[in-house]
């Protein structure tokens, strides 16, 4: 019986090896379980089944894009990176996302823009500001400050009315829990922790913190 991980590259090692060993392809010789429990196990034996030739011809084809993409973009990482580092099939992606996101960047050309924004008050005295997003039936061009001031030239001694209120309800779900990669994230943009010192931090509060009353 094979028992190798039950994914694509598990499945393609239980096809090496069943060619390695002389077994018969169409046997069922593969067992897939989840868990490593007596129960699992055990329900694994009594229902073995064929090697799954779809999953071993995607592990195969995934083989075939990492030599293709990974064993010609590794070496650009190594001269523009670091060396060591590796691409495949996912790192190509991500690192053909990254450069077209760096050509965004090099390429944006500022431009200046203004707003206008006036205190108001209410008949109860409470003040709130309020923001120019058109006049008329036209949203205005605001790009210099002469063109803002001209607005605020034309607002000056104006009488300010409330046509309509409009109230919605907005709702905002809790964030997710932490995963690895987005606890490092919040660590180094809200703390300007590293990697090393977040794993390290993570690790002492999962395996718990003197607080000074002998508790932990």
């Amino acid at each position: 019986y094979l028992a190798a991980d039950p994914d694509r590259e598990g499945e393609a090692i239980a096809w090496h090896l069943a060619h390695a060993l002389g077994l018969d392809g169409e046997g069922k010789c593969r067992l897939e379980f989840h868990e490593i429990t007596r129960e699992a196990v055990r329900a694994a034996l009594a229902d073995p089944r064929r090697v799954d030739m779809f999953r071993v011809n995607a592990q195969q084809a995934r083989r075939v894009l990492d030599r293709l993409v990974g064993y010609k973009l590794s070496p650009l990482l190594w001269r523009k990176v670091r060396p060591g580092l590796s691409a495949g099939r996912v790192q190509s992606v991500a690192v053909r996302l990254v450069c077209d996101r760096e050509d965004e960047i090099n390429s944006f050309v500022a431009q200046e823009y203004w707003t206008v924004e006036t205190q108001l008050e209410t008949g109860e005295g409470r003040r709130f500001a309020a923001r120019l997003v058109q006049v008329g039936e036209e949203k205005p061009s605001l790009a210099t400050e002469e063109q803002a001031q001209a607005v605020v030239r034309e607002l000056e001694g104006a009488k300010f009315v409330v046509s309509s209120v409009k109230e919605r309800e907005r709702r905002r779900n809790a964030a997710p829990p932490f995963i690895t990669s987005s606890l490092q994230q919040e660590a180094s943009r809200k703390l300007g922790f590293s990697v090393r010192k977040t794993m390290f931090v993570a690790q002492q509060l999962y395996e718990g913190l003197d607080i000074g009353d002998g508790k932990r």
